[in-house]
């Protein structure tokens, strides 16, 4: 018997974790381009003069690479409800926010745009991120 404190099983997931592992998972797949990019051809990509930017572009995309597959699996974390994934899918939407101010000067719309999105990734993680289903 089930008394009406006993807390029952979720049926259905909060669509703030969906919408934060979704957009975890697109920020792999831009990641995973913007990568595969700087490593195939560096000009691709247009920098303007005495901006913040000092690493070589082939460094960046490697590291763009390895971003990408972590974030991959921290949204599959995510989707499974784990904590280890919603920490560390709030700690890659602060990252990423902070690198977006720093490219807000060379791509200014899409660094805002991103940066919002980051926050709202942070804003579905801490809030709405126990929300999973339990089947």
């Amino acid at each position: 018997m089930t008394d009406r404190f006993t807390p029952r099983p979720r049926t259905s997931t909060s669509g703030w974790v969906v919408f934060s592992g979704t957009m975890l998972l697109l920020a792999s797949l831009a990641n995973l381009i913007y990568g595969i990019t700087l490593l195939v051809n560096d000009e691709w990509v247009v920098l303007a003069v005495d901006e913040l930017i000092w690493f070589d572009l082939t460094t960046v995309g490697i590291v763009a690479l390895v971003f990408a597959a972590l974030q991959f699996f921290v949204a599959m974390g995510v989707f499974n409800g784990d904590l280890w994934a919603r920490v560390l899918g709030i700690t890659f939407a602060a990252l990423n926010a902070l690198t977006q101010m720093a490219f807000i000067s060379l791509y200014a719309e899409w660094s805002w745009l991103l940066l919002a999105v980051d926050l709202l990734i942070i804003y579905g993680l801490s809030v709405h991120g126990d929300e999973v289903a339990e089947f």
